[in-house]
Formats: structure tokens, sequence, C-alpha cells
């Protein structure tokens, strides 16, 4: 009950927080932090509205246009209104030597590799309204989903969505400078959406019948990279079998990969999950099987929420503290109603300190024998891998963190595996 107070009323701060935001945006046009569009730099502007903060010395922070980049981005609207496509674009600029946005703000964006530019970082350029001088908020929003459906104390995942219409807010005036007019974009809005509706997928979805297919398990999705370029492969079905392929043509333009990259790499699933499964069960047999178990051992988590546990009792301590000292001043001969909200603020910290620390499960560490009771119960680990359904062992391979490198040269796939041994509640077993 404590929990869903505490979410409820968080939640009602979001939505006081994002309605404030939205205010600020619709009729200030105020610049609301993060990066900076490619095309323009944030500066200091006037004073802080707030006079405690403007006394402070803060001020706004406000976009100012970067001319050397203000120009890249005029010159991809005129080539795709021009008609050029996205690729062409990127081929050009690349080709011209013009940095591209992670590679000019490095600092910025840690995140990118930075070597070149790609045909979805022109898109975002033209899709961005932000060109046209006006403040606009929202086209991004947090969405949290459960970690696990079947198990809500596990917590909730933040993901990102993009907002629908109506939840965009845009500045009813000006709010910096423009580069590219409103008539610009609108044009180029509307032929991305005229070819956008040219498509075989758009013409698919208009077909009668046509179904849904359900997603596929693919059990390595997201585990190999190519050497060759670093990059994770992709997972593909072709003529019914699984394939991960790493193409060169998703490559910048101009990158140093492309010297020794194949057109294709493909390589095929199943040639990958039969040596997997027989090396993990090797772990277990006779030979190594001590070692593997030492290993499990010693990556248990041995806090076993004591640390938790310390902070919650110092919370209940601490406001036994405030009632014992506020009982004293009562019989001091202070006005008790006026201790009365302090009291009953102590008395909800310390009931919700006692209930969390209620909810903290009773872990269970295995010892060796344990383990080796466990994995005598398994018998034949290969026969089992094998047999194993393909969400379980996606299950097993995301817990055991599993890693591959493939090299098309040798054809040689290199296997790491850093397992992370959690002991969880004894309500759902270990």
């Amino acid at each position: 009950m404590l929990g869903g107070m505490s979410q409820s009323e968080r939640q009602q701060v979001q939505q006081r927080t994002r309605s404030a935001m939205d205010a600020q945006v619709l009729n200030e046009g105020r610049h609301q932090g993060g990066r900076p569009p490619y095309g323009y730099v944030t500066i200091d502007g006037p004073p802080h509205p707030n006079p405690s903060r403007a006394a402070a010395g803060l001020k706004l922070r406000i976009l100012a246009i970067d001319e050397l980049t203000a120009a890249v981005v005029q010159r991809i609207f005129r080539e795709y209104i021009a008609g050029a496509g996205d690729k062409a674009i990127a081929i050009g600029l690349n080709r011209d030597g013009i940095p591209c946005p992670s590679a000019h703000r490095p600092e910025q964006n840690r995140h990118r590799a930075g070597d070149g530019w790609q045909a979805p970082t022109v898109s975002a350029i033209l899709q961005n309204p932000r060109y046209t001088g006006y403040g606009v908020f929202g086209r991004w929003s947090k969405v949290e989903e459960l970690l696990d459906p079947d198990d809500v104390a596990a917590g909730h995942v933040v993901r990102f969505r993009r907002s629908r219409a109506d939840r965009i807010v845009r500045s009813r005036r000006p709010a910096h400078p423009k580069i590219v007019s409103v008539e610009v974009f609108t044009e180029a809005h509307l032929i991305r959406r005229a070819k956008a509706g040219s498509g075989n997928r758009s013409r698919g979805q208009l077909e009668r019948g046509r179904q849904t297919r359900l997603p596929r398990p693919y059990q390595l999705r997201g585990r190999i990279r190519h050497d060759c370029c670093g990059r994770k492969m992709q997972a593909e079905v072709v003529h019914g079998v699984i394939y991960y392929r790493c193409i060169a043509r998703t490559l910048a333009p101009g990158s140093p990969a492309l010297a020794d990259h194949p057109k294709t790499v493909n390589l095929r699933e199943s040639h990958i999950i039969g040596p997997l499964n027989d090396w993990l069960s090797g772990l277990f047999n006779r030979t190594n099987r001590d070692h593997t178990v030492a290993k499990l051992v010693k990556a248990q988590n041995h806090d076993n929420g004591n640390q938790r546990r310390e902070m919650l009792r110092a919370k209940i301590n601490a406001a036994e503290t405030k009632l014992t000292r506020h009982r004293s001043a009562i019989e001091a001969g202070v006005d008790p109603f006026a201790l009365v909200e302090t009291m009953n603020a102590a008395q909800a910290e310390k009931a919700i300190a006692q209930a969390e620390m209620e909810q903290i499960p009773q872990t269970v560490m295995l010892t060796a024998a344990q383990f080796n009771k466990l994995i005598d119960s398994l018998g034949d680990m290969t026969a089992v891998l094998n047999a194993g359904a393909p969400e379980d062992k996606i299950a097993l391979y995301t817990a055991l963190n599993v890693e591959i490198h493939y090299d098309h040269r040798q054809q040689i796939a290199t296997v790491l595996a850093n397992p992370c041994v959690v002991s969880t509640g004894v309500r759902r077993g270990t």
C-alpha cells in the first residue's frame, strides 16, 4: 500500500512538472535543456525569471546559430527538396569531408562512433521542426514498463517512445533564430510523407488478409559482433533459416572498415548454437566441474541485504529519537497540538522503514556441495541444453552474459561468458 501511494505521488509530480514545462515552451519558447540540435549552440541569455536564481547569477540558456553547421543543415534541406535521398546526401557530405554531428562535437556524443554521416542522421535532421525557429517539446516520452510481468516487485524499465501528435508542444511565436523557413520544412515533410506511402511495406499494409508475423525467438540476438567493424550482427531469416548478417552498405561511407569488409557476412545460427551448448556443458563435466563450482560460489552476492537493513535501521532509530524528544517536550509543558504534524511525520517515517525492512527477501547462499547436487540432478547437461526451449536458452545466455566475436576470415567465433550468480528471494527459488 505504501509503495502504491509513493508511486502515485511520483506520477503526480511528473505530470505537474511536465505541465509546467509545456506551458514554458508554449508561452515563452523556453529551451528545456539537453544537447542542442546540430546547427545550434547553447549560450547564456537573459537573467533567470526566478528572482532568487537571478540573484545567484543564473541565466537562461538559449539556442544560437552555429554558422558552420547551419550551412550544412540548409544544404541537406536544399538537396532533399531537389530530389536526393537520405543516403545520397550522406554520401555527398562524407565525400566533401564534412564532419558528422558526433565528430563535430565528440564531447556531447561519446556514445557515437563519429565515423561519418549515415542516412538515419540525415533523416533525423529533416524531421526536426526546431530548425524553423519555433520551440518544440515532447517529441519523445518516457514510458515505464514492467521488467518482469510475472514479478511486479522486480521493478520497471524506462523506454523512450515517439509521442503522439497531440502530445507535442510548439511555441506560439519564434523562440530562437531559424535555419530554414517554415515553408521549406513543410515542403520537405510533404515529400517524405509521399515517399513513405509509396513503399512496398506501406502498400502491403493496405492489402486485405495480410497477417502479422509473430516475432521469432532469435537466441543470439545482440550477442554476436563482427570483428572487422566491431558492430553487432543483425538477425534475419533467409529461406526459413536464421542467419546473423553484417552488411557493408550499412557502414558509413568512407569508413576505414570498408577497406577489408566483404559485401555481406553471414553466420548461420545453427552453426553456433551446437558448439556453444557443448562448450557450456563442458564447463560442468568431471574435468572442469570443481573449477566452475568454485567460480559460482565466489560470484554469489554475499551482502545478503545487510547494507540495506543497516540503512533502514538507522532511519528507524532516528525517527524514534525524534518521537522521544517530542514526548519529553510535551511532558515539559509544550502544547501537544504544536507537535502533532512533526510527530505524525516521524511516525510515518518509522512505519515506512519498518515495512521496507520486512520486504527485504531472505536470500539463500549455495555451498559447493549444493551446487554439485544441483548439477547432478540435471543429468546430461548437453542433452538438456539442446532440448531446451528457445526462450529458456535466451534467458540462459542473458544470465551468462554471453558475447561472441566472429572472424569471417578464419571462420572462428570466440565465445566469452561473464556469469553473475544472484540469489533471489526464497519465495521464487534460487
